[in-house]
């Protein structure tokens, strides 16, 4: 009986916590931050020991500002990735540390659960293989190993209610590295947190 009873309370409390989220409304901002994993292989992270070599992953931290009560939203973040680029066969390590700017809608009929769809750009600082211009086997490099480049961006997002203004937030996220003599296309998947200002 006792166990029933904690479970029933336990249920009236996450219903309560969860019954007091945040509306969106014209001018609200929030704040994100995001990271995730990449197909293939990084340099940075072995997400704490759960993987036996580094993993290619991409994030970034940012802001989500609602403009008007249609669902209308604009997005700025400041985002990071590591991963190898294999143009020409050449394996070599990549990072790019940019920002990129996005628009989009939201689809806000769904109780506790917001369906965002965002497209944009970005501009990024890239480095290839470190810094070092001599590539696989001692052969200089045609290129060069630090510039700056461009792309766009497409973002499907589910942002799910947590706790009041506090959101977890699913996304994947498409570039296309229009500047870059390396990179092209690349795709993540990540989780994340969105807090909405009040």
């Amino acid at each position: 009986m006792l166990h029933k009873m904690r479970k029933i309370i336990f249920i009236m409390v996450l219903l309560f916590s969860i019954g007091g989220y945040a509306q969106r409304r014209d001018g609200i901002m929030a704040i994100q931050l995001h990271y995730g994993i990449s197909e293939g292989k990084g340099q940075m992270n072995k997400f704490f020991g759960l993987f036996n070599e580094p993993k290619a992953s991409m994030g970034g931290v940012g802001l989500s500002y609602i403009a008007g009560n249609k669902g209308f939203l604009v997005d700025a973040n400041l985002f990071f990735q590591d991963y190898y680029v294999d143009k020409e066969k050449l394996n070599l390590p990549y990072q790019l540390y940019g920002i990129n700017l996005q628009g989009g809608w939201s689809y806000e009929k769904l109780e506790f659960i917001y369906i965002n769809l965002k497209a944009g750009g970005f501009i990024g600082l890239e480095k290839i293989n470190n810094g070092e211009k001599l590539g696989i086997y001692g052969i200089p490099l045609k290129n060069s190993v630090e510039n700056f480049t461009y792309g766009m961006v497409f973002t499907p997002e589910i942002e799910i209610a947590l706790y009041r203004n506090l959101f977890l937030i699913v996304q994947g996220n498409q570039y296309w590295n229009v500047g870059s003599k390396y990179a092209n296309l690349k795709f993540s998947t990540e989780l994340g947190l969105k807090y909405y200002l009040n």
